[in-house]
């Protein structure tokens, strides 16, 4: 039985993030660790990406946790990376169409299932998050130091 098949079987699919396999379940906006369940990556907290189709966040790989970049961060932790992932549509389209309640098939013709969503990994050093880290640090020292 191919994947798409298990799909529809109420198999979800599964995508790699940076060496964790999550669950994807559209149904609940999240992504849930296999070998964690509680460890889940809420896809409310992504931010879209330029292109419209993609998600963007920043992963702590050691932690399996999003890290929320702010004003106040002023450290980056060790093992993070910037990971793009494909929206709902390229994730689970079968599962996005159920969401609406429409048919297994509606997205199908328009984006076919991929049996193994990838993530794209960036290291930070080419992420932009060392140069935020650096200005919020810059900032508060001036507000203190004048």
């Amino acid at each position: 039985m191919d994947q798409l098949e298990l799909r529809k079987k109420g198999v979800l699919p599964v995508i790699d993030v940076a060496g964790h396999c999550f669950t994807v379940d559209v149904r609940l906006n999240e992504l849930r660790n296999v070998d964690f369940p509680w460890k889940k990556l809420n896809l409310d907290e992504m931010v879209t990406g330029p292109d419209g189709r993609h998600y963007l966040f920043f992963f702590d790989v050691k932690n399996m946790c999003i890290l929320h970049s702010s004003p106040d961060l002023v450290a980056v932790p060790d093992h993070v990376v910037l990971v793009k992932i494909p929206d709902e549509m390229g994730l689970d389209p079968v599962g996005l169409a159920r969401n609406y309640g429409l048919g297994d098939e509606y997205f199908l013709k328009m984006h076919p299932f991929d049996p193994v969503p990838s993530a794209q990994i960036t290291p930070l050093e080419n992420s932009g998050l060392l140069e935020f880290v650096a200005e919020n640090r810059k900032r508060i020292r001036e507000s203190h130091f004048g």
